[in-house]
């Protein structure tokens, strides 16, 4: 029976606190986080291997003039907690550790040991007086490469001689991003993995495994969230040097359009290095789901709401506004993107195996948006279709009933 059941919780976890309100478990055999109420947290405490379920709920009620039930109790701690392997249970499947499922087709690159390799050497950079001098010469050498090079880099239009050239100094970059992430996170005492690749939003991106950085400090969590770009800023004052020494104006223009791109990073309406830091100054893991219940909630009763929510709630607003604007953007302003998307992909599948064809930035961002708006009218379905299949089936149900 439920109720002479002995829950058994694992030695194997760890409890981190995420605000006043939040914890996480960290199942560190299996690397499982899982995040929980402060009143599941408080129930979860109560366990102690010994005393029978139907004793800790009584505990727990008294204890916090609560009310939960043993049902409540029992499916939390056996059909959650045991699944990840919180609580010990020889008679359930404990779930595979997966990347997160906004990357797509997610693989490893780079071992966590080489990438440790490199952690270990590079944590100095988070010195502060060393990222201070950085910072200072960073800022000079921008500001001179802007005001010199304004046309080349804002105007330029690359032979394919040069296109090689640009998506290897890219590729380093990117390299380089995840290293910093990992990098701060060694230097803060957290566990990195190794560095990754998948697809988010039909773009291919780069991932470092940093998921331990949640025991750390809010403060630590956003530097880890913003080492990235001080890498990639550290990287493209390494290629302005060369072009200045060497006279390779190439090196300043391309360091330049790098760092413009990494700046995308800090769009906080995207799952980019942006949207974890509002995320932890917030202390709101997993904040575009909040954003988005909270206008699903709006209709209902806010005597209860506070500041945040209003803030979570005007969040998921724009989100939504950015998604309506690109709609708008593709089907009323720019129709033909999408119209004629086969014939713009072949051009530029030709344009590769022609001499010195110029390549533009622009050129390949004109792809991207009919790949979003296809991405986009995609995920729409597949959350649509299931509805609409169990609507139907309730319909043809109820017509079978007497």
């Amino acid at each position: 029976m439920k109720t002479a059941i002995v829950p058994l919780l694992s030695k194997e976890i760890t409890f981190h606190s995420i605000n006043k309100n939040e914890y996480f478990i960290h199942q560190t055999v299996y690397d499982h986080r899982i995040k929980i109420s402060s009143e599941l947290y408080h129930f979860i405490q109560l366990i102690d291997n010994q005393t029978e379920l139907k004793n800790i709920v009584c505990n727990y009620n008294l204890k916090y003039k609560s009310n939960i039930t043993i049902e409540f109790a029992y499916d939390f701690l056996y059909h959650k907690l045991a699944t990840y392997g919180i609580i010990q249970s020889d008679e359930i499947a404990i779930k595979p550790n997966q990347k997160p499922n906004y990357i797509k087709l997610n693989f490893i690159l780079i071992s966590e040991k080489i990438v440790s390799k490199f952690t270990q050497q590079l944590h100095f950079l988070f010195e502060s007086k060393i990222s201070k001098v950085i910072i200072i010469v960073a800022f000079l050498l921008f500001a001179f490469s802007f005001h010199y090079y304004n046309s080349q880099i804002f105007h330029t239009s690359l032979p394919k001689s040069q296109w090689l050239f640009f998506f290897i100094l890219s590729f380093i970059s990117a390299t380089f991003h995840e290293l910093g992430h990992a990098s701060a996170a060694h230097h803060y005492g957290a566990k990195h993995g190794g560095i990754g690749g998948g697809f988010y939003l039909f773009m291919p991106v780069y991932f470092a495994d940093v998921t331990d950085i949640w025991k750390l400090p809010k403060q630590q969590r956003i530097v880890v969230n913003l080492a990235g770009m001080y890498f990639e800023i550290i990287y493209v004052v390494f290629l302005i040097l060369i072009g200045l020494v060497f006279n390779f104006p190439i090196f300043i223009i391309f360091g330049c359009i790098i760092l413009m791109s990494s700046l995308r990073n800090l769009n906080p309406f995207l799952r980019s290095d942006g949207y974890w830091v509002l995320s932890d100054a917030i202390e709101k893991p997993n904040l575009m789901t909040h954003g988005f219940l909270k206008i699903k909630q709006f209709y209902k009763s806010k005597a209860t709401w506070k500041k945040m929510d209003y803030f979570l709630l005007s969040y998921g607003l724009v989100c939504y506004s950015f998604i309506l604007f690109f709609l708008y953007f593709v089907l009323i302003k720019n129709p033909d993107s999408i119209l004629y998307f086969p014939q713009n992909c072949t051009y530029f599948i030709q344009n590769l195996f022609y001499e010195n064809a110029p390549f533009s930035l622009a050129e390949l961002g004109k792809l991207f948006i009919p790949l979003l708006f296809f991405y986009l009218i995609f995920g729409l379905a597949k959350s649509f279709i299931p509805l609409l299949k169990k609507s139907v089936l309730e319909r043809l149900r109820q017509k079978q009933l007497p």
